[in-house]
């Protein structure tokens, strides 16, 4: 699979598809990110710090979906989630490369096995927790 999408890709391809706006979906997909971000908003012993990388991708995720549904999209896979950031979200590049980052981290995690190493969170959490802010301030 390529390793970037672009949006026209993404809607060519029926990956990104419009839909009906939803805001009930688009709530529900806030409140399960608000969820997780409750449980994990602690310090976390070292063995579980890669369960904390992986929740904050997945936290992010669902912001992002909540913006889809909103907005009347539907989007079938991740690499689309960023083409629809760089899309529809002004002054948001270097947080796009920070997403797009922790998405090909969680990949690792997921698929290989990747043990994350405390100083990532450390260096990166402060960034990760202002992307969840502006996501969730331009749902509005």
């Amino acid at each position: 699979m390529a390793k970037e999408m672009s949006w026209k890709e993404c809607v060519e391809e029926k990956i990104i598809t419009p839909s009906v706006p939803d805001e009930e979906r688009s709530n529900q997909m806030l409140i399960m990110a608000n969820l997780r971000l409750k449980f994990w908003d602690k310090k976390v012993s070292d063995e579980f710090i890669v369960l904390k990388v992986e929740a904050y991708y997945d936290i992010i995720k669902e912001l992002i979906f909540a913006h889809l549904y909103k907005n009347g999209y539907n989007c079938s896979n991740h690499l689309c989630l960023i083409a629809y950031l760089k899309e529809k979200m002004k002054d948001f590049d270097f947080e796009i490369q920070k997403i797009d980052e922790l998405r090909k981290v969680r990949n690792e995690i997921n698929y290989r096995g990747l043990a994350v190493k405390k100083d990532y969170l450390e260096r990166n959490e402060l960034e990760f927790k202002n992307i969840i802010k502006r996501l969730k301030e331009e749902l509005g």
